[in-house]
């Protein structure tokens, strides 16, 4: 168990070294988990911890044994743990920068000039990487030949980055206007997109609310056909009989009489429908011909049809200003019931607020009440104990024999001191009930107060 718990964590730390092969990846890692722990990713904040703990940077340092003991103390499932969380923060950032480069090069391929030098040098990284990869899986032997090879890929690394520092390359970065306006194009898209969908879902909703209120249509048209045959054949007991005891000729007249009934009963409704339509029709028609003959009289109107036109005219206005009127005293009658209406709400919410600091005071009282029982519960167990006290002493000096002068001064005046203490007490106590009974007054009085109000 032991050596495949190591054999484990030796794969896991190889893992975690390739993917932090610099000191400087794993504290910029570092401060990144940390800036997301202070947005609140409690589970960055965890993986953080962890390979700060690891201590990567000192661990290919030491001996061989050291390495096993350091290897062994490593919990394989907390190991697994971070390792699943460091794939999920690689797929998301690689779906991210996914999308940024897609819609940069669909926007503005100038910003990719930087993302593309940066591109060419990464092969050697990656031959580096695939190497530390097939060195991993030798046995503990070959851990010295892998921190040779990693020290040899660290200088590499190293001179490459020199090499790199010789000849800066330009560097180009995204400032926040140009996020912002990436954003809103995006945005811009993403809304023609759903607007699209939406009229699409719409017509295809009212093409299947055409469809279901057709199904519902047949439906209840089956439901009435079923109906009446289940009537037609179970009208009363007999017809159980006579199904049971029935030959195939007399179901088949009895179905035959059912479908003829029905094809009546259709032909019927389908008679009715013709005449509504050939009706409407006809109302149509009628309305047609009284258009065309008012258009033919337009040119023979007279003067007298002025005149009734505009008395009708007269008598609607005097019948709008009535309404107008009428309107209008009902508009006052609405702005005194609602004035009424505010000042009475006005009044209901001092009333509300007054009920509330009494509810406040009453709270406070009870308080009150509740600290000054536990205070007088606290004294009566008090006076217990000294009553008991005191009748313990009464008893041994009733059983006690008759002591020297010396030591009955003593005992008399620690009697004397503890029948102060008592009386003290009792005043305390006679103090605490008048308290307490005043407090039970004003909790009275204002809470017959409030039932007033």
């Amino acid at each position: 168990m032991k050596k495949s718990q190591t054999s484990s964590a030796t794969d896991a730390l190889s893992s975690l070294n390739r993917s932090n092969t610099n000191p400087s990846q794993v504290s910029s890692r570092a401060r990144s988990t940390e800036v997301y722990a202070n947005q609140g990713d409690e589970a960055n904040l965890a993986l953080e911890t962890f390979i700060n703990g690891l201590q990567l940077n000192t661990f290919f340092q030491l001996t061989e044994d050291a390495q096993e003991e350091r290897m062994a103390k490593i919990d394989v499932l907390e190991l697994y743990d971070a390792l699943q969380e460091v794939n999920r923060e690689l797929a998301m950032s690689r779906l991210e920068s996914h999308y940024l480069y897609d819609f940069l090069n669909k926007n503005d391929a100038k910003l990719l000039i930087g993302l593309q030098q940066r591109r060419a040098t990464t092969p050697s990284q990656k031959l580096v990487r695939a190497k530390d990869a097939t060195q991993s899986l030798s046995s503990t032997q070959a851990i010295r030949n892998r921190i040779s090879s990693f020290s040899m890929s660290r200088s590499y690394v190293t001179t490459t980055t020199g090499s790199s520092q010789r000849k800066p390359a330009v560097e180009y970065k995204l400032n926040f206007k140009a996020k912002a306006e990436m954003a809103e194009k995006l945005a811009m898209e993403v809304e023609k997109r759903v607007l699209a969908m939406e009229s699409a879902v719409l017509s295809q909703v009212k093409i299947l609310r055409g469809h279901m209120e057709e199904l519902q249509f047949m439906y209840q048209e089956t439901q009435e056909t079923a109906h009446n045959f289940k009537l037609h054949f179970l009208r009363d007991p007999k017809d159980m009989e006579f199904l049971q005891t029935a030959t195939e000729k007399q179901l088949e007249r009895k179905l035959k009489k059912f479908i003829n009934n029905w094809m009546k009963n259709a032909r019927a409704l389908l008679a009715k429908m013709r005449l509504k339509t050939a009706a409407l029709q006809d109302h149509c028609q009628e309305l047609r011909n009284q258009l065309f003959i008012k258009s033919d009289l337009s040119g023979t109107i007279s003067h007298l049809d002025f005149e009734k036109s505009m008395i009708k005219r007269s008598q609607l206005l005097k019948t709008l200003h009535k309404q107008i009127a009428h309107v209008a005293g009902l508009k006052g009658v609405a702005g005194k019931a609602s004035l009424a209406m505010s000042k009475e709400q006005q009044t209901m919410l001092k009333l509300e607020e007054e009920a509330k600091q009494l509810n406040n005071e009453t709270l406070a009282t009870i308080k009150a009440i509740g600290k000054l029982e536990d205070e007088i519960r606290i004294l009566d167990k008090a006076n217990a104990k000294d009553m008991e006290a005191l009748w313990g002493l009464r008893m041994k000096m009733e059983h006690f024999e008759a002591p020297s002068v010396d030591q009955y001064m003593e005992k008399k005046h620690e009697l004397f001191n503890l029948e102060k203490e008592e009386k003290m007490l009792k005043r305390k106590l006679h103090i605490l009930n008048m308290k307490f009974k005043n407090a039970q007054r004003q909790c009275g009085k204002q809470a017959k107060d409030s039932m007033e109000n």
